[in-house]
């Protein structure tokens, strides 16, 4: 209830104390939604620093002020060197006024999540300072002036509902009112807070939660972190207290969130993952095709694109897709080399399985710790973890498709900008490059551990998955094309993806579904 019109009440007679008679010689801006008031008197300087955002405002007070040479601007010149004639609250309400010489008039008003600061001048409106609240450029003077009759008469009248004869309490203070008198009889309500305003007119002032919230309050709250006798003093201290409560929650929620979303990320993944095992698993192998050729070699003849044939391990036919330019033991003989390429990729999945459910796991272990942390310094330290976790998952091996193939890592862009950080940013200029052509599709870099040549089966492995992750990727056979790293470049004002190559190869090679 830093903004309630009880608490601001005595922050206006104290500011009226300490800044009567001074010259405004400073008004600006370098944060947005908060405005600098610097004043000068005799020498010395005071600022008043309005927070006006949405989700918190307050009026805080220093003696110096360290003005940032960039990102910040000057607001209405013409108030400067004028001095403040009064500084006073609104009656009943949750606005204070600065008059200051020449019928200029500041006007901060701190209503809930629109919070402003208005300037007058002869009585008319001349500036705002967030003109994003429309409805605040048709306030008058006379629009923050509330009347409300507080009398025993009118409460009996409303039977005793404090809520709407107090108007000026809000939440917090309807609230403690509940707890205490929320069953008493009329009488006994009325006694209680005129008990209240008696002891309101020279409050102390607590700091702590309420309801888990930091608050400052005008009556006494559980465990309360600090207490004053003076409403500045309160509204300085409660707004460090603010911010490093609420930055510790904000910062605590943010590193939750970025984990929940990454444990949702892995578990869709190892979703996906084990079904595309079950299905490798449980459906018809390559080398079961290759075996059921080798035993039909009489009867398939050369040329064709297509044959049906008995599956002798279930007794029941199956098509098997041929090379029209190979000879029925050439075709059996690639889908022996392909069955390979499928226990390849059995055993990388299943290893990412259990890098999956380990992540999972270690995902589950950190959360855990963050809704258990109570303070900055433990905060900070998981903070740190979360960004070398981070670091690690944007490693090349995360940024791509993977594919390890005879122990060849193999890495394959995503998209078009993906493309260009493979190839750019991370391929070496003797690693082996590969793209389907003619078409658009994903850079393929083969990393090479050393100088020597590669197999020829690990580039058409390699040179299979270009053409599958291309627009070619429905065709029977794909050119693609083959060079180095240090044959590929991209002059500027290329869109995302382009590349020229100076030098390659190409390569007929059919599409591999990974």
């Amino acid at each position: 209830m830093h903004n309630n019109y009880h608490f601001l009440k005595h922050l206006a007679k104290e500011l009226k104390a300490l800044l009567l008679d001074s010259e405004l010689v400073a008004c600006f801006s370098q944060e947005k939604d908060e405005l600098i008031i610097g004043f000068e008197k005799n020498g010395k300087e005071s600022f008043l620093k309005c927070t006006l955002k949405p989700d918190f405002s307050c009026l805080t007070t220093q003696s110096e002020f360290a003005r940032a040479r960039k990102n910040t601007v000057s607001l209405w010149e013409e108030i400067y060197h004028k001095k403040v004639q009064d500084i006073a609250i609104f009656e009943n309400e949750r606005a204070i006024k600065i008059e200051l010489e020449d019928k200029y008039l500041l006007i901060i008003k701190l209503f809930g999540n629109r919070p402003n600061l208005l300037v007058y001048h002869f009585s008319e409106q001349i500036a705002i300072f967030n003109n994003s609240l429309a409805s605040d450029k048709t306030l008058g003077i006379s629009d923050f002036e509330k009347v409300a009759d507080l009398g025993f008469q009118n409460f009996q009248n409303h039977k005793g509902n404090y809520r709407k004869v107090f108007f000026t309490f809000g939440k917090n203070l309807f609230t403690y009112l509940d707890s205490n008198i929320l069953d008493a009889s009329i009488e006994e309500k009325w006694s209680f807070i005129q008990e209240f305003l008696r002891k309101a007119e020279k409050p102390e002032f607590y700091i702590g939660y309420l309801n888990e919230i930091p608050s400052l309050c005008i009556f006494p709250i559980e465990d309360y972190k600090y207490k004053f006798n003076n409403a500045l003093e309160s509204t300085n201290a409660f707004y460090l207290f603010y911010q490093k409560e609420y930055s510790f929650a904000h910062q605590k929620q943010q590193l939750l969130t970025s984990l929940e979303k990454e444990k949702s990320k892995t578990e869709a993944y190892l979703k996906n993952t084990q079904e595309k095992l079950e299905n490798l698993k449980t459906g018809l192998s390559k080398e079961i095709i290759a075996n059921i050729l080798m035993a039909n070699l009489h009867a398939v003849n050369e040329g064709i694109t297509e044959i049906e044939l008995l599956n002798f391990y279930t007794n029941t036919p199956i098509k098997i897709k041929l090379k029209a330019d190979l000879s029925p033991q050439k075709n059996a003989e690639n889908y022996f080399r392909k069955s390979k390429n499928e226990q390849q990729e059995v055993n990388a999945i299943e290893k990412n399985i259990e890098n999956a459910i380990s992540k999972i796991l270690n995902f589950e272990t950190r959360i855990e710790a963050v809704n258990s942390t109570v303070n900055f310094k433990e905060l900070k330290g998981l903070v740190k973890v979360q960004k070398r976790e981070t670091n690690e998952i944007e490693s090349p091996k995360s940024l791509f498709r993977e594919y390890i193939f005879e122990g060849n890592l193999i890495l394959v862009g995503k998209n078009s900008k993906n493309n260009d950080t493979l190839t750019l940013k991370h391929a070496q200029k003797e690693d082996y490059w590969l793209h389907a052509r003619d078409c658009a599709g994903s850079h393929v870099v083969i990393k090479r551990k050393n100088k020597d040549n590669l197999p020829n089966h690990v580039i058409e492995f390699a040179a299979s998955l270009a053409a599958y992750y291309s627009k070619r990727k429905n065709e029977s056979v794909v050119p693609v094309i083959l060079t180095q790293k240090k044959f590929v470049r991209k002059p500027k004002g290329l869109p995302d993806g382009q590349v020229i190559v100076d030098k390659e190869s190409t390569i007929m090679i059919e599409p591999f579904q990974p």
